[in-house]
């Protein structure tokens, strides 16, 4: 009695834990990009609208989007109330693994288990997403628990268990298809492991699960026909392990150490006591951890991406369950000392180092709203223009919740029909400021091509996945710009770029050298720069803007190059067309590409940057200005996967 109390006292604990945890600032939690997209996809009138229109181009199954739809019906678009079912299902699931640890192996491993659960990033973090992670979280340990009960332990109520079963499996086939996936693979195991009688049992129930879910078919074969999603996410490689671990362990070496240290003791431990035996519930929780990995990384790799950290959410409490059962027959006060130092290296590295609390609790889509907000409280708006790199949808959704003013011309790059239209806007004189405001970095020569218009930062604020920075207008000196390279053809001062002096002209009218660019020339302007002490961070971005000037007679296009290259190919190759989609004829005006180094996984130590015009098409122009340069870039651009940029 006294060891069942002492247990209850500390999931007691631990489940306070992981809701003061989950729970904290609640009201100041931001939407994510993905929550919105799947809140737009609920206005609509009527259920057959809404699987047409809001499931079936989603990829996801129906059951979330559903509840979303229903749950907006209630609550409107409300941060907190759209969220908070999805923080109750990540505290929810703390109960659930240490319901299943502790049945597979021991009171000990299954709190040890849900401690992790309770303070690992990876747990709160899709906690507080409104999205299929922590419900599918929640329904594959529901699923797990009743089917281990029947399958297993043989404990319990065995209808109340074969309910759990069925009810978990059915939700996970509507929640996405990685639990889809969990509940198809638990129930083969299951195959496997019943006899007799029992297994008549089994396989109604597992019929009742498929039947349950048929209605979804026709919908999951048509997004399974879509593909991947390769349009914005690459094919894995073994990389992606590394990453996944630095992931899980907070990007902490301590964390990471400090686990590897632990379970160093546990397997001491239990070879002391000659307790060394592999069970069932370690081959299950082996299969269940890895298997769903393998077919991940496998299908990504052969047929389309869609390996991504979130969808290993599912699968991942169990490797924890595995590597944790070595402390099956550790002692109460060992056990108590490590939990309450595992869950504290947690904590910290949680706040102090992967520093959940201010990058994600900082969205922005809402901060930018904020300045942009406070901006045009002393500012005319008038004079301002916004440059916004993300949906209509979500600015308008902001505009409204802050009440920006309609004077405030927006301009979103993606509907336009090309960049001549765009830089009309910019060379209206009538703007004097203008706000640019991106999550992605589709674009990211769009930051160059502004700045030759409104040269001066006045502010610029970086968040989790994206900045919002206020420029206005003034003389370019590129004071912004860490390090770079300013060339007008002048061929004492231009020393760091090649070009062919014969081809210079003076341009009397301007007073100004230029350079010629004729049929003859292949490349031109030409500026390398070994990477190696040049690149200062990952979150550095290299932009190369140049003047051009189109004759009357122009046609085709040529190309403005920025490369990353080393001896054996480019690492990076980028390009922006000298044409007239991007250049008008008869008049000056830039043109800009940029190397957005966060998207390259590594550096080789000999790289070089190069930037040149490439003229394969032999056309005939005028160049008058080039400029390479490196920025700062923003450090949190991709803080929710890969931590934080040095």
């Amino acid at each position: 009695m006294k060891v069942l109390r002492r247990e209850k006292i500390w999931i007691l604990i631990i489940l306070i834990a992981a809701s003061a945890l989950r729970l904290y600032d609640l009201f100041r939690i931001p939407f994510t990009y993905d929550e919105l997209s799947a809140l737009f996809r609920t206005r609509f009138d009527s259920l057959s609208d809404l699987i047409e229109y809001g499931v079936r181009i989603d990829g996801h199954p129906a059951g979330i989007q559903l509840f979303l739809f229903l749950l907006t019906k209630l609550v409107g678009f409300s941060e907190v109330w759209i969220k908070f079912p999805f923080i109750i299902a990540g505290i929810a699931s703390v109960y659930l693994i240490w319901r299943i640890g502790r049945e597979w192996f021991s009171p000990r491993v299954g709190l040890l288990a849900a401690a992790t659960l309770t303070a690992m990033h990876y747990f709160i973090v899709f906690s507080q997403i409104a999205r299929p992670y922590s419900s599918g979280l929640f329904f594959t340990l529901l699923m797990v628990l009743g089917w281990s009960r029947i399958v297993l332990t043989k404990s319990g109520h065995y209808r109340r268990n074969m309910f759990l079963f069925i009810l978990g499996a059915v939700l996970c086939s509507y929640n996405h298809h990685f639990t889809l996936l969990m509940a198809a693979l638990t129930g083969v195991t299951g195959v496997f492991l019943v006899r007799g009688k029992e297994l008549y049992k089994y396989l109604i129930a597992c019929a009742v699960i498929v039947v349950l879910y048929l209605p979804h078919i026709e919908i999951t074969l048509y997004q399974l026909s879509m593909g991947g999603v390769e349009q914005w996410l690459s094919k894995p490689t073994p990389h992606f392990f590394i990453d996944y671990g630095k992931y899980i362990f907070h990007f902490s070496k301590f964390a990471a150490v400090f686990f590897g240290v632990i379970i160093l003791y546990g397997i001491i431990e239990t070879s002391i006591r000659k307790e060394v035996r592999i069970r069932r519930p370690h081959v299950i929780a082996l299969v269940l951890g890895v298997v769903p990995i393998v077919i991940g990384y496998t299908y990504s790799v052969y047929v389309a991406s869609l390996l991504q950290f979130s969808i290993l959410l599912f699968s991942f409490p169990f490797l924890i369950l595995l590597v944790l059962s070595v402390f099956q027959h550790v002692g109460w006060r060992q056990t108590e000392v490590i939990i309450t130092l595992w869950t504290a290296v947690l904590v910290f590295t949680l706040i102090d180092h992967r520093e959940h609390y201010k990058y994600f609790y900082h969205s922005p889509f809402e901060e930018s709203a904020i300045e942009i907000k406070a901006f045009t409280q002393t500012h005319p708006s008038d004079s301002t223009l916004v440059i916004c790199s993300y949906r209509s949808e979500v600015a308008d959704f902001y505009k409204e919740k802050y009440n920006i003013s309609p004077k405030l011309k927006y301009v979103y790059p993606d509907q336009l029909k090309n960049t001549l239209e765009l830089k009309r806007l910019l060379n209206d004189t009538t703007y004097h400021y203008l706000i640019f405001t991106k999550t992605n970095e589709s674009k990211p020569w769009l930051y160059a091509l502004t700045h030759e218009y409104f040269p001066k930062i006045s502010l610029e604020r970086n968040y989790n996945q994206g900045s919002c920075i206020i420029m206005k207008r003034g003389e370019n000196h590129y004071n912004n710009y860490l390090a770079g390279s300013l060339c007008t053809f002048d061929s004492n001062t231009n020393k760091d770029w090649i070009f062919d002096g014969t081809h210079v002209l003076k341009d009397t009218l301007e007073a100004a050298t230029v350079l010629q660019v004729d049929s003859m020339t292949q490349y031109a302007a030409t500026w390398v720069k070994p990477a190696a002490g040049f690149i200062r961070s990952r979150a550095n971005i290299i932009d190369a803007t140049a003047w051009i000037y189109l004759p009357d007679t122009f046609s085709g296009s040529a190309n403005w190059v920025a490369s990353l290259e080393t001896d054996t190919g480019a690492v990076s190759w980028n390009a922006t067309p000298i044409s007239l989609e991007t250049l008008p004829v008869g008049r000056w005006s830039p043109v800009s590409v940029s190397i957005f180094l966060p998207d390259i996984a590594e550096i080789p130590a000999n790289a070089v940057i190069k930037v040149y015009i490439s003229n394969e098409n032999k056309k005939a122009f005028l160049v008058k200005q080039t400029y390479a340069g490196i920025r700062a870039g923003n450090p949190a651009i991709y803080w929710i996967t890969y931590g934080l940029f040095e």
